[in-house]
């Protein structure tokens, strides 16, 4: 708890006297709100929060913040210009700057997120650097603090680095999605290095064209700290743009020797990948159990950003050859038939057809692949995630992923529209689709699921059921 004047120094507020109480906490959740808390009244694109200000009162909101011009200040609601301004600066406030007190590394992209910050992750833990690490799969270690977005609420955000500040980590690695840039999770928040993967079609049911959704993604190269640094990949057409953009920014090449940072001498197989990373006259030999271009993006962009931050040579390497797995990422299931099947978190035409790339050229089996598609998402991408499934696989099944308020035949229909054969069943229950398509799997097949990756829920009509495909996977070969 921390005085209220303390709470709002730096915030730019009507000249009214704000009630002399102890703050027990932040929130733009009327739900969560409980006695002392102040409730910072959003305006988002479904819900306004000042419709939610007498709620907020009465469970026990000590004042309310907003910037909405129908409302007028008052003893215990106080007009801000910008509320999402005065969220950032409350935040840091309450928890004493926790950003400050952590190395941030944030890393954006459609693809390889995840992927980049566990592999980067296993760098600094082999440096002995106690690490956070906040995205996709959560956080990990795990802590008492849960939250369901790649990038955390704003609120929750702050809370996650405040417990990391206070026991002791010196890293977090942050996953900055596109929608939390445009959302402003991480007002007031910079970042010691900033990252950047690959940008592919994704999200338009929100940004509406690539154009936005880029310009987006480029907030985050505006968040640097004073002395920080930025790394993108090259040879990604929107790598090159931020590069034009942002002089602070390094880039990583495999076509361009002449860069800041190239990998040379790459090799890509089914028993791993192995390569090395050449910078300022050094060089950094690495090899790994990960199989894939897109792993080998991964590693590189991941070894760079650790010698950004200083961490050694010999780290690197064994962090690389650590990481043997990622979390939902062509996660191998283990059954007692010994069939091979992958679990993938993959949900665009980009990662689908990566993934499926590197299946056929790493393994003489054919493919089969179970997918579909997210309801409440950009809809352009479906047809074209099934002409990518079409021209890899033998046979392709059709189920729910997370249809959220979405009709499942409706988005299955869409999915369809991009099929030019009629090698695909359709489902419209999950659980039925994978035992069918357990059922049919053949020794010499692999079977690739899409979509949910090690996820254990499914999202319908709002309402988050227990699901697992691994559970399902483990339940079929036992019974």
């Amino acid at each position: 708890m921390i005085e209220i004047d303390k709470v709002l120094n730096n915030i730019s507020i009507e000249t009214i006297e704000p009630p002399r109480i102890l703050v027990q906490g932040l929130t733009n959740n009327s739900s969560k709100v409980k006695s002392g808390f102040i409730f910072f009244a959003f305006k988002g694109d479904n819900y306004d929060g000042n419709d939610f200000i007498e709620d907020a009162f009465k469970n026990g909101a000590c004042l309310v913040i907003s910037d909405s011009d129908q409302l007028e200040s008052q003893k215990n609601i106080i007009k801000v210009d910008d509320v999402r301004a005065a969220a950032g600066i409350a935040c840091s406030n309450f928890y004493n700057f926790p950003q400050n007190k952590v190395k941030l590394i944030g890393i954006t992209g459609t693809n390889g997120k995840t992927s980049t910050s566990t592999i980067l992750k296993s760098i600094l833990d082999t440096n002995n650097e106690k690490t956070l690490q906040v995205g996709t799969s959560g956080i990990k270690p795990s802590i008492d603090i849960e939250s369901a977005l790649t990038t955390p609420d704003i609120f929750d955000l702050y809370e996650i680095l405040n417990h990391a500040a206070k026991d002791g980590f010196k890293n977090v690695i942050l996953e900055v999605s596109s929608h939390a840039l445009s959302q402003r999770r991480i007002e007031n928040i910079f970042f010691d290095i900033t990252a950047f993967t690959n940008l592919t079609l994704d999200h338009l049911d929100y940004h509406k064209t690539m154009e936005e959704y880029f310009s987006e993604k480029l907030k985050l190269f505006d968040l640097n700290k004073e002395n920080g640094s930025s790394v993108v990949m090259l040879d990604d057409q929107y790598g090159k743009k931020i590069l034009e953009l942002k002089s602070h920014t390094k880039c990583i090449s495999f076509e361009n020797k002449d860069t800041d940072y190239a990998c040379t001498n790459y090799n890509i197989n089914d028993l791993g990948i192995t390569g090395t990373l050449e910078w300022d006259f050094k060089t950094l030999d690495f090899e790994s159990k990960l199989i894939g271009v897109f792993n080998l993006e991964n590693i590189v962009l991941a070894a760079t950003i650790a010698v950004e931050l200083n961490i050694t040579k010999q780290s690197i390497s064994e962090g690389i050859k650590n990481c043997i797995n990622i979390d939902g990422r062509l996660h191998l299931v283990e059954n007692k038939n010994n069939q091979i099947i992958f679990l993938d978190y993959g949900h665009t035409p980009d990662a689908y057809s990566k993934i499926l790339k590197t299946l056929k050229d790493n393994y003489s089996h054919s493919l089969k692949v179970l997918f579909g598609a997210g309801g409440g998402r950009d809809k352009s991408k479906r047809p074209k995630m099934a002409k990518v499934v079409e021209k890899y696989s033998t046979e392709c099944y059709l189920a729910p992923d997370n249809p959220r308020f979405e009709d499942i035949e409706a988005i299955n229909d869409d999915i369809k529209n991009g099929f030019s054969k009629e090698n695909y069943h359709s489902f419209n229950d999950r659980k039925e689709a994978l035992e069918f398509a357990l059922t049919n799997l053949k020794s010499d097949e692999i079977l690739i699921i899409f979509g949910k990756g090690t996820e254990e829920y499914q999202e319908i009509n709002g309402i988050k059921h227990f699901f697992s495909d691994r559970d399902i996977i483990k339940g079929f070969y036992e019974n």
